[in-house]
């Protein structure tokens, strides 16, 4: 079971007075943090540059009206210092008295569908934004506003498809790369969006210093793709700017313990819990860090705490129940094997899982033979989550492992087996192998078992 941060949610702050929830949780992704600071979403804080108003250089001769053109330039600039201001209410009522007929069409959409959206209006924003986008489709800023707005309407399709188009039309875009990084965070592409936050990184245009809601980003980014060293350095990053995180702290943990660095890891954690105590998944990784290390007292004061915490979490009430048959406790042991057992006859999903386990499984060889070894690895994954007491199939994502030349968190994941069975032969064989290689020898990876049924 893999940690990183429970109930992780970009929570932007106001769109320049809007309510719009951008990014949602990653519901599906266990451990860490209650509530992570808020990664900002930079609507559009253009309005310091010459990115509105801006008129076509036939700006004289498109136009046969003047006075009329003056005059929108007039209720423009005030609708702008307007919506600077925070008023976008007020901006919006200057905007729709405006008469339509100029070459400054497109800004008058643009403004209003900006107005809208500071509203929570995006349904009415992205009307706007498309006439402005038809009246300049060359024009970066209305695609980026568009994009947003169908962000806020959780039409991710959509949202990228305008963000992208941004981005084509005008890289240097102040704001725009980590906005699209964001939304394609959000849509769970995690690579592109890491993609596009290096690129702003290395952008000659960028001005000032790296952000703390750039650096969240990227180290969620890395956390997700379980790129254990950026990630570390990442979260490195934002504990710099934020010395008191509990996110960092506990991502910064797991990242020590996939990296074979179990010490370190447990003094993150340790600093994690104390900034949170309530963070019941650093909890339960410290947990399984002193079961593998033999600490049984330590071990089971964090499983204990865990389970106030999350009183029906299987993996917790399984390692508990071994630990307090280890250490003699037979009562407490029985009690919580009858609460497991009970848990899955209560859900009526035990032999459902065992099954959808099995099927995983079996998925994830076939998968390895065919050369396809992070499907496969997933597939192992998902099987051991989905039947917590069958150790076979985390032991296949351990061989994996190895196999892949990742020994560092092998060695992890055959040390959690070999803690929970003494006695698998196969952990430990797998485990031998995973530090010799780890050593440069890796001629022994042709000594690991095969992958089991």
């Amino acid at each position: 079971m893999g940690f990183a941060i429970q109930h992780l949610r970009f929570i932007p702050n106001s769109i320049l007075g809007s309510s719009m929830d951008l990014i949602h949780s990653y519901s599906s992704i266990p451990v860490q943090s209650k509530t992570l600071k808020p990664a900002t979403l930079l609507f559009l804080l253009l309005f310091g540059g010459h990115l509105f108003f801006r008129p076509p250089r036939s700006y004289a001769q498109q136009n046969s009206h003047p006075q009329k053109v003056n005059a929108t330039a007039v209720s423009l600039a005030k609708a702008r210092r307007l919506i600077q201001a925070g008023n976008p209410q007020e901006a919006l009522v200057g905007l729709r008295e405006i008469k339509l007929g100029t070459s400054s069409d497109s800004d008058v959409h643009l403004l209003r569908g900006i107005c809208l959206a500071m509203m929570a209006q995006p349904i009415e924003a992205g009307t706007e934004l498309d006439e402005a986008i038809a009246l300049r489709p060359n024009y970066a800023p209305a695609y980026m506003s568009a994009g947003l707005s169908f962000a806020s309407l959780n039409n991710l399709e959509m949202a990228l498809d305008r963000l992208s188009t941004a981005v084509r039309l005008d890289p240097n875009l102040p704001n725009l790369r980590f906005n699209y990084a964001l939304v394609l965070a959000r849509a769970g592409n995690y690579v592109e969006s890491e993609k596009q936050l290096e690129l702003e990184l290395r952008s000659k245009t960028r001005k000032g210093p790296v952000s703390l809601d750039f650096w969240s980003l990227k180290a969620r980014d890395a956390y997700f793709q379980k790129k254990w060293q950026d990630t570390l350095d990442s979260y490195n990053k934002v504990r710099e700017l934020e010395p008191d995180s509990a996110e960092a702290y506990s991502a910064i943990g797991e990242s020590l313990y996939f990296l074979n660095q179990p010490e370190k890891s447990v003094a993150a954690l340790q600093q994690s819990l104390l900034l949170e105590p309530t963070n019941e998944t650093a909890r339960v990784l410290l947990g399984k860090i002193y079961q593998n290390q033999g600490h049984d007292k330590e071990a089971i004061a964090e499983f204990e705490s865990a389970m106030k915490l999350v009183p029906d979490d299987r993996e917790v009430i399984f390692r508990l129940s071994k630990l307090y048959n280890k250490t003699g406790d037979l009562a407490a042991a029985a009690s919580l094997q009858m609460k497991l057992k009970n848990s899955f006859a209560e859900s009526s999903v035990q032999s459902i899982n065992e099954l959808k386990a099995a099927e995983l499984n079996n998925t994830g060889i076939e998968l390895e033979k065919n050369g396809n070894r992070q499907e496969a690895l997933d597939h192992y994954n998902q099987a051991a989550k989905t039947d917590v007491t069958n150790l076979v199939f985390a032991r296949n994502a351990a061989l994996l492992l190895c196999k892949m030349g990742r020994t560092q968190e092998a060695i992890e994941r055959s040390k959690e087996i070999l803690a929970l069975d003494p006695d698998d032969a196969k952990a430990a064989q797998i485990l031998t192998v995973a530090n010799e290689v780890a050593a440069g020898k890796l001629s022994e990876v042709s000594s690991l078992p095969e992958s089991q049924r």
